[in-house]
């Protein structure tokens, strides 16, 4: 059997033991048997790349072994044994192949690429024919995350020019005007979805061209590139939907705004409606986003149908302008309150977000309080006092853009973000270990460390508190507010084992599944 190669020169121990496997064998291996074999069955370490020393241990073990088969004299170069190099990149990719269904995912990218460590801190490596096997998936994604970028140039560039005529600081505006950038900044986008489309369709007949080889890895290559395309599938779809209702709707409100009597304002709202109730149903009946989600989306559709009552039924006297305001400085609040809760989070280690992503933070929770500073100008709820002289309606063309740019430009940095994670650490889902706690009915999961999904941030890591932070926590004035889970001390008294208490089962027994403090669950 062939050693395991743990560290330095020790590692060549594979190579040594290949060759002298050969001695009762007439012929000597093919290369893609041998490569099949080392794609199977052979672990390897990957702390060093340099192969040198492996050539100087093949030869010398050919010379010291009297050549193949046990023929003395001069040691005949072996025919279709392939240099240890390429042998060690094959070892690299069966081994990453193992840690993938371990549930590893944090790689280095070896050669000229770098080293990264993983969220442990453990330094790890990728070969480079799964570096490139990301980066050709990776393609597909590639375009489509400029998206962000085309719609904070239009929309800041609409918004301002909305915002100026509606100050009537420029009156002579047309709206098809106004409306240009942001139909410009979705024709951008309709060409960055047709050149991932070009993508998709070239790498797709690539990988059945591979798949047709004789020495296809194609069946290898599947387990990286199929969660990607999964992803960049699933990101264009959610971008190509949105910016089609939001299109319908810039359309729609450019026919209001130019003839008023030719629709309401409710249908001018139908792309919202659906938009709307789809996510509060998707809340409330599904429940696979946090209840504040549909909170928020509940807030929006109030405030659309405060303002269809108000215009289009002439409810001016019953609902006034002010409730309308108090309701989107609602929902501003709510979502300026969750941003806090997540950067905050971030800065006393609950919350593990990269750069871009806190710098995204930084930059949403700028334009929410922007945000809420004009809706209340824009609403007359804010007035200065007569010593300051100060022109509001300037301060809200100038503000207007700023929101809308420094939202957008944070949501092209979690893209971005997301993009380069994925070529380095590939696109499994992490598996997360949960930690158990014994108790007086068995033994039960606790709070550990996993990731979550946040809209507008990514997938974000996250790890309970310990002791000593939550108990610091708790003495702070803003403490107790913030409701950060915490380790649960592991240190439990000394109970008497319960009536209905099962032990654990046996490693060697058949049975699967086993009954921890009364519920069934499957042993991993």
């Amino acid at each position: 059997a062939a050693a395991v190669a743990t560290r330095g020169p020790s590692r060549q121990l594979f190579y040594r033991d290949r060759i002298n496997g050969t001695q009762s064998q007439s012929t000597l291996p093919s290369a893609s048997e041998l490569s099949n074999y080392t794609r199977t069955s052979v672990p390897v370490n990957t702390a060093s790349s340099d192969s040198s020393d492996s050539s100087d241990l093949f030869h010398g073990a050919m010379m010291r072994g009297g050549g193949v088969g046990g023929m003395g004299g001069a040691a005949p170069q072996p025919q279709g044994l392939p240099p240890p190099k390429q042998l060690h990149a094959d070892y690299s990719h069966r081994l990453h192949k193992n840690q993938v269904a371990q549930g590893h995912h944090n790689f280095v990218v070896g050669g000229a690429h770098g080293r990264y460590r993983d969220y442990g801190g453990t330094l790890v490596e990728v070969p480079e024919e799964v570096y490139a096997v990301r980066k050709a998936a990776l393609t597909v994604l590639d375009p489509i995350t400029f998206c962000w970028l085309f719609l904070t140039i239009g929309f800041s560039t609409s918004v301002a020019l909305g915002a100026a005529k509606w100050t009537q600081k420029i009156e002579k505006i047309p709206y098809w005007l106004i409306f240009l950038p942001a139909w410009a900044s979705h024709l951008g986008i309709v060409v960055m979805h047709i050149l991932s489309a070009r993508a998709l369709s070239k790498f797709i007949s690539e990988a059945n061209e591979n798949r047709q080889r004789q020495d296809s890895t194609d069946h290898l290559d599947r387990v990286e590139y199929l969660p990607l395309l999964q992803r960049s599938l699933k990101f264009g779809l959610k971008t190509g939907i949105l910016c089609f209702v939001i299109f319908i709707f810039e359309v729609l409100l450019f026919v209001r705004l130019r003839r008023p009597g030719i629709i309401t304002l409710a249908e001018t709202y139908i792309p919202l409606w659906i938009l709307t109730i789809a996510f509060i149903g998707n809340g409330l009946v599904c429940k696979s986003q946090h209840f504040l989600h549909s909170v928020v989306w509940l807030l929006v559709f109030t405030a659309m149908m405060l303002s269809v009552l108000r215009t289009d039924y002439g409810m001016v006297d019953v609902i006034p302008n002010s409730y309308i305001v108090m309701v989107l400085i609602s929902l501003l609040a709510i979502i300026s309150g969750s941003l806090i809760y997540i950067v905050h989070g971030h800065q006393i280690g609950y919350y593990k977000l990269s750069d871009s992503q806190l710098t995204a933070g930084v930059f949403y929770s700028t334009s929410s309080f922007l945000a809420i500073l004009l809706v209340a100008m824009m609403g007359d709820a804010l007035t200065l006092p007569e010593l300051i002289q100060l022109d509001l309606l300037v301060i809200i063309v100038i503000l207007a853009p700023i929101v809308v740019a420094l939202a957008g430009f944070g949501a092209y940095l979690v893209t971005r973000d997301e993009f380069d994670r994925l070529l380095k650490y590939g696109g499994q889902s992490a598996v997360m270990p949960m930690r158990l706690r014994l108790e007086t009915d068995g033994w039960t999961s606790v709070a550990s460390r996993g990731a979550v999904t946040i809209p507008m941030f990514g997938d974000v890591k996250y790890e309970p508190l310990d002791v000593e932070t939550a108990e610091r926590l708790s003495i702070e004035p803003w403490g107790p507010c913030c409701c950060y889970p915490a380790q649960e001390d592991d240190e439990l008294p000394y109970f008497h084992r319960a009536a209905n208490y099962q032990s654990p089962t046996h490693p060697n027994s058949m049975t699967t599944t086993a009954q921890w403090g009364g519920s069934e669950a499957p042993i991993v």
